[in-house]
């Protein structure tokens, strides 16, 4: 599974880039990638699954962060479900066992929850690198554990604000508290959803992760329809040619794949 990072990608492009030029004077260098939205589905509910082939049609990839210890419980993906989206070039990256608030817990406990998920994973072949906070709880020892248990990035659920901060930085500011716009609700309109990714893109660029929970018409209090999901994606499958490009958790932050951890 290729783990090139975001920064990796871009050399490759602007050096592709300069060798096709003819010589001159003033050789044109390539444009960055400015703005990066990244799809991501908390939890590994049933309902994410219909996101594949609204994904897969357009090319694009999300990443799925689930809770190894539900999967294949009512309600929650199959772990051939989630075979089938890494087939597709979905991420699947670790959430905690069964979705615990880290900071409630001992330390040990806490290291269980999160070595334990991401041993679990890897035990159904996958290679997880990006964790996610059940409800973005966390603290200094929280971020160490994840750290230790081997992730290369953990993800927040805050700090975009559309007002000082428009998105997170690339690589970012802390790649153990990455930064989110609000989580989306059912009633946040599409509009809104867009507007997070043209704030980012008129105020430098920078990555907008857009976090949801389930697919599907007003079941839960942060879901989103499938009607304003496909939208969402046909919308941002027309940005590219400006600049503003899907990549997967993984994609942006790079890294290798750490070792196993065991508890």
């Amino acid at each position: 599974m290729r783990r090139t990072g975001l920064v990796a990608a871009t050399m490759l492009l602007a050096t592709t880039f300069a060798i096709a030029q003819p010589i001159g004077p003033e050789p044109v260098a390539a444009a960055p990638v400015q703005t990066v939205v990244t799809i991501q589905f908390d939890d590994g509910t049933a309902d994410a699954f219909g996101a594949l082939d609204i994904l897969q049609s357009r090319g694009m990839r999300a990443t799925f962060y689930v809770n190894s210890a539900l999967i294949g419980s009512a309600g929650y993906l199959s772990w051939d479900q989630l075979q089938s989206l890494a087939q597709a070039g979905n991420e699947i990256a670790g959430h905690t066992l069964t979705h615990e608030n880290l900071r409630g817990l001992s330390p040990a406990e806490a290291r269980r929850q999160v070595c334990d998920d991401r041993a679990s994973l890897f035990a159904h072949g996958f290679q997880p690198t990006s964790f996610a906070y059940p409800f973005g709880r966390f603290d200094d020892g929280v971020k160490q554990i994840v750290r230790d248990c081997g992730y290369n990035s953990a993800r927040w659920v805050a700090g975009v604000d559309g007002r000082r901060t428009f998105a997170e930085t690339i690589p970012p500011r802390d790649a153990y508290a990455t930064r989110t716009p609000q989580l989306p609700k059912s009633s946040t309109s599409l509009a809104t959803l867009k507007s997070y990714v043209t704030d980012a893109e008129q105020h430098g660029g920078g990555w907008v992760q857009l976090v949801f929970h389930h697919l599907c018409t007003r079941c839960n209090t942060y879901a989103i329809s499938v009607a304003d999901f496909t939208a969402l994606v046909e919308w941002l499958q027309s940005r590219a040619a400006g600049g503003t490009v899907v990549l997967t958790t993984n994609e942006v932050v790079g890294g290798p794949v750490q070792p196993l951890v065991t508890n």
